[in-house]
């Protein structure tokens, strides 16, 4: 039994260096409180300590750092300490019933859950999630909104750093549909066949205007469209995809496997789309990418990790287990080389050709800087077992 000793719950005073725009709104980074930090977790057995860290993404889900803080300190926390570490399934399915619909605040003790057993084990953290798949990964650059000099800039800057496969840009509201076609076919022009362009509007279109767009992009040969009307009109989504010729992509329509079920029986969507911090961590991650494949269709294993070298290592080991995984990851934004993160500062995958090397240390793999931990913490708040 690999016991747990106690859990460490850290807001960090910390934010990511790169501040983005969504279709829906401006994510929010505050003064002198928590809007847009992160959480950290440590989660300590047998003298071994596994590290998560999670930051909520607003406006896109309606956890935020201080709602996260207090689900893992009053519910999370004191229900996992004292159980055995290695029973993941067990703890994730039982913190779920717990405090359902919380999945930000499960994603970081999820992720610190997975490092402690692959530390324990000696084993990378793909390998508890069924093994790997492949041995690279391609990289994804997404490209928040901003105005069109500036988007198209972004882009050609991170053709020339990283030359990720594929490119994807912020679109919508309706207002600025000239807008986007203008960045769209600007970018074509400057990249031309090295990188897929995509789309992703975070549900900021209706239906018709979705399809509007599409067919106005026809000529570029998307790789995607990502959410292309509101999460909950999985008519909108289906229409889109009857009446244009870009794969679909769901994003914040699933949260869950049965998000994932629903969304693709209903034949709205070509790939689902997962993210840490809304399925809840990796346990959940990896079921929705069971249920996309036993129902014929693939998933992408995505979210920014902006800021965040620990929430990049957790995508990729996620990434490299899935079999039916679709297009490119997006979390080249927590790589050390892209970003610097004084919490886990040095580089475990390695960037060659648009692509990040797989994982394959023990655990998530990344070496913590305690001291700096002790330096950006806001708040130190320690469950200990009985």
């Amino acid at each position: 039994m690999l016991k747990i000793d106690q859990i460490e719950i850290m807001p960090l005073d910390t934010l990511p260096a790169l501040k983005r725009v969504l279709p829906t709104g401006p994510i929010p980074y505050g003064e002198n409180n928590l809007v847009g930090r992160s959480v950290l977790v440590a989660v300590r057995a047998g003298g071994i300590t596994g590290w998560g860290q999670m930051r909520p993404v607003n406006p896109f889900q309606g956890e935020t750092a201080y709602s996260m803080v207090a689900a893992l300190r009053d519910f999370y926390a004191p229900f996992v300490v004292g159980r055995d570490a290695l029973d993941r399934t067990a703890i994730f399915r039982d913190c779920w019933r717990r405090l359902p619909a919380n999945p930000a605040a499960l994603a970081p003790l999820d992720m610190a859950l997975h490092d402690l057993a692959g530390r324990a084990l000696g084993v990378p953290v793909h390998a508890l999630l069924g093994g790997k798949c492949r041995d690279r990964i391609p990289l994804e650059w997404s490209v928040g909104q901003a105005d069109a000099d500036t988007m198209v800039a972004e882009a050609e800057q991170v053709m020339a750093d990283y030359a990720p496969a594929y490119v994807c840009f912020k679109v919508g509201p309706v207002e600025r549909l000239n807008t986007d076609v203008d960045i769209l076919h600007r970018v074509h022009d400057a990249v031309g066949d090295r990188a897929r362009l995509a789309l992703d509007a975070n549900g900021a279109l209706e239906a018709r205007d979705a399809i509007r767009l599409a067919r106005r992009l026809e000529d570029l040969d998307l790789a995607y469209f990502e959410q292309p009307v509101p999460q909950h009109s999985i008519d909108g989504l289906r229409d889109v995809r009857a009446k244009t010729t870009v794969p679909v992509m769901a994003d914040e329509s699933i949260y869950s496997p049965a998000d994932a079920a629903r969304v693709l029986a209903a034949g709205a969507a070509d790939v689902a789309c997962i993210k840490l911090y809304k399925a809840g961590g990796l346990w959940r991650g990896r079921q929705i990418a069971t249920v996309a494949e036993s129902m014929g269709y693939d998933v992408n294993s995505a979210g920014t990790a902006n800021g965040s070298h620990l929430e990049a290592l957790a995508a990729a080991h996620l990434n490299v287990s899935i079999p039916n995984h679709a297009f490119g990851a997006e979390f080249a934004m927590g790589l050390p080389q892209v970003a610097a993160d004084e919490i886990a500062p040095d580089a475990v995958l390695d960037i060659i050709d648009g692509e990040a090397t797989a994982p394959d240390r023990p655990g998530l793999g990344a070496e913590i800087d305690e001291a700096a931990v002790a330096r950006l913490a806001i708040e130190r708040i320690l469950v200990k077992a009985a």
